[in-house]
């Protein structure tokens, strides 16, 4: 008698498992290990004292180097260097994720992922001012109850600690904000690929970036060494840059390579594959739930690690039952049964 044996990988591949299903369940892995590098980029800096903006680009080169190697080699290289579309992504993803680990500097992982979803509220307002795509009477009603969520939670912080971080985590939600719409809009970004040349693309670019920005921070360094003391203290770029020697000490580039290739490219390789078998608007209903995996995650690692507990009250887990649902019911609402109840919805 034939056994008809498949490995994990055929069965994956195969049609005998629903696209939608498998797209599901990469979803779900895919902002559970967000969640895991959330934690651990907080851990990192709050129990180690990595320096935020070292540990930003020693993710990301690490990240990328991981995602080349599993991508496909026969994309070319050349053509991705030239395109300052790749420069502009490489910028905004690098300058966005320094933001959010500054934030983890001030408040939770679990606090940061809730007030990150105030960058659906920027792009509804960016694509309204620049696609002239005006929001529907959900879009407005969702957009009211995730501005309430996120500012019952802010008011919720130490004032000494507020204004940091909401600046931060707003600065890194808008910056998404404008990569989302960029690649809306530009005609290079539409292009089909399989998941390894999206690694690749993705790996080429946060490498040609992050090897940019540490040689450009590398340098702004060595230059703030050489002015008079007073000067940098008074600066508030150069008194926030890291030392030469933060980029390569020990913590960093341990901590760096553990985040970057266990969670970062494990995460992006997974997003880039449910895509694949789906459509962003799918995969952006698991996005909305980013902060409950973050919150499972970070009570877990909390409990037996030196890691500050999480601690949320009455008022902060109603603002962040209002910002998920809310999050949620927007994200529903593009799906093709979400356009069809708004199409009936407007007839009445």
């Amino acid at each position: 008698m034939d056994y008809n044996t498949q490995s994990l990988g055929e069965i994956l591949r195969s049609q005998s498992m629903n696209n939608m299903l498998k797209a599901g369940l990469l979803s779900v892995g895919t902002v559970f290990f967000w969640g895991l590098l959330n934690v651990g980029l907080r851990f990192l800096v709050v129990e180690y004292g990595c320096h935020p903006l070292a540990l930003a680009c020693s993710n990301a080169l690490f990240c990328a180097l991981a995602l080349i190697a599993i991508g496909d080699p026969k994309v070319k290289i050349l053509p991705i260097l030239r395109n300052w579309n790749t420069w502009f992504f490489g910028l905004t993803q690098i300058l966005k994720n320094i933001c959010l680990i500054y934030a983890f500097v001030y408040i939770s992982s679990t606090q940061t992922n809730l007030l990150t979803n105030i960058e659906i509220v920027f792009s509804l307002l960016l694509t309204w001012i620049f696609l002239h795509r005006r929001p529907n009477r959900i879009d407005l009603l969702a957009i009211c109850f995730i501005l309430i969520g996120c500012l019952v939670i802010v008011a919720g912080l130490p004032q000494k600690i507020m204004i940091a971080a909401t600046l931060w985590v707003f600065g890194g939600s808008l910056l998404t904000a404008l990569r989302s719409i960029f690649a809306e809009v530009h005609p290079g970004n539409k292009k089909d690929l399989t998941t390894r040349e999206r690694c690749s693309v993705t790996g080429w670019i946060l490498l040609a970036s992050g090897g940019a920005f540490v040689l450009f921070f590398v340098l702004l360094s060595f230059a703030a060494a050489l002015l008079p003391p007073e000067i940098v203290s008074e600066t508030v770029i150069l008194k926030r840059l890291p030392a030469p020697a933060e980029f390569v000490s020990l913590p960093n580039l341990v901590g760096g390579l553990v985040t970057g290739v266990a969670f970062y490219a494990i995460s992006m390789y997974f997003y880039f594959y449910a895509i694949c078998l789906s459509n962003n608007e799918y995969f952006m209903m698991f996005r909305s739930l980013q902060a409950v995996f973050t919150y499972i995650v970070e009570v877990t690692v909390a409990a037996f690690t030196v890691l500050p507990a999480v601690h949320l009250n009455p008022a902060a887990w109603f603002a962040a039952v209002t910002i998920i649902l809310s999050s949620f019911s927007m994200i529903l609402m593009r799906s093709r049964r979400g356009r069809d109840l708004l199409q009936t919805l407007n007839k009445r």
